[in-house]
């Protein structure tokens, strides 16, 4: 399994930026987050992207926002034929939200954007992707001419943004594009809805699928259709992520973290955590410890 937290270096830049990159094989998505923001422009593909217990397609003129720390999956189905090729950057979101006080309509949606829980940020932006790949087009222009650290050309591409994706509505509700029509769950969110449920406690695939109504093997076809990965995965980089939390927010001892996350033993919980995260339980407190001591 892939580590699960991915940290962004910016050596000193305000942004990662990663224009216009074809992918044509050997694309395979991974559950992780990062410590900043993502914002992902889908120009040609098809696959799945998996967010906040939800699954949405990849295609053409899809946006995604990915909010700090927030577990994401994007998967591809790539050949030669069909390749994926999209836009992506990382930014710190208190950089934005300094660099938009001047506009306030624009620095409380974006505010909305990334520190509202529970949201799943994917637009289908129809034919305002044409606009929205100009934006990134000219920005990447600029960063050619080597202005990619004016803070004017930064602030433009915020703005520009900003000014496409969907406003609140009058009741403080988002106007969603990302589902046009009401759909039934798919089998995956639902499973995914039950692990949210359930991940701290034992549980098996056959309680799964015996709550779900289907068979083991029926359901873990179905899940790895729909999102391009399996549900143990998903299962553990959920509880990983529980951990992360309770190591950053508490002072829970490591072994009551791994009982409250689902891991029964702690010594399989050390071992696990230190290959998809990186480093030890403890290690990753006092990181975090430091962190904010240094802010």
């Amino acid at each position: 399994m892939n580590r699960l937290f991915e940290p962004v270096y910016f050596d000193q830049n305000f942004l990662f930026w990663d224009y216009g990159i074809r992918i044509e094989n050997n694309f395979k998505g991974y559950y992780h987050w990062h410590q900043c923001c993502e914002f992902l422009l889908v120009h040609q593909g098809q696959g799945t992207v998996v967010v906040n217990q939800h699954t949405f397609e990849i295609k053409r003129g899809m946006f995604f926002f990915f909010q700090p720390y927030q577990l994401h999956q994007v998967y591809a189905d790539v050949s030669p034929e069909h390749p994926y090729v999209r836009s992506i950057f990382y930014a710190d979101p208190l950089l934005i939200e300094n660099q938009l006080r001047s506009f306030p309509s624009r620095h409380s949606r974006f505010e909305a954007l990334w520190r509202s829980p529970n949201r799943a940020n994917a637009y289908d932006l129809g034919h305002d992707v044409e606009r929205m790949e100009w934006i990134f087009e000219q920005y990447e222009h600029a960063k050619r001419r080597g202005m990619r650290e004016d803070i004017e050309e930064l602030t433009l591409l915020f703005l520009q943004m900003i000014n496409i994706l969907p406003e609140s509505d009058s009741n403080g509700s988002r106007k969603e594009i990302e589902l046009k029509a009401k759909r039934a769950l798919r089998y995956s969110e639902t499973v995914m809805r039950w692990i949210e449920e359930h991940y701290h406690e034992e549980v098996s695939l056959e309680q799964l699928a015996e709550e779900i109504h289907l068979s083991p093997n029926y359901i873990s076809r179905l899940f790895r259709q729909e999102t391009g990965s399996n549900i143990t995965d998903y299962l553990t980089a959920r509880r990983i992520k529980q951990a992360c939390r309770l190591l950053e927010t508490t002072h829970l001892p490591v072994e009551q973290v791994g009982n409250e996350a689902g891991f029964g033993n702690v010594s399989y919980f050390i071992q696990l955590f230190k290959k998809v995260v990186g480093t030890t339980p403890l290690k990753y407190r006092h990181s975090k410890i430091q962190m904010h001591q240094d802010k």
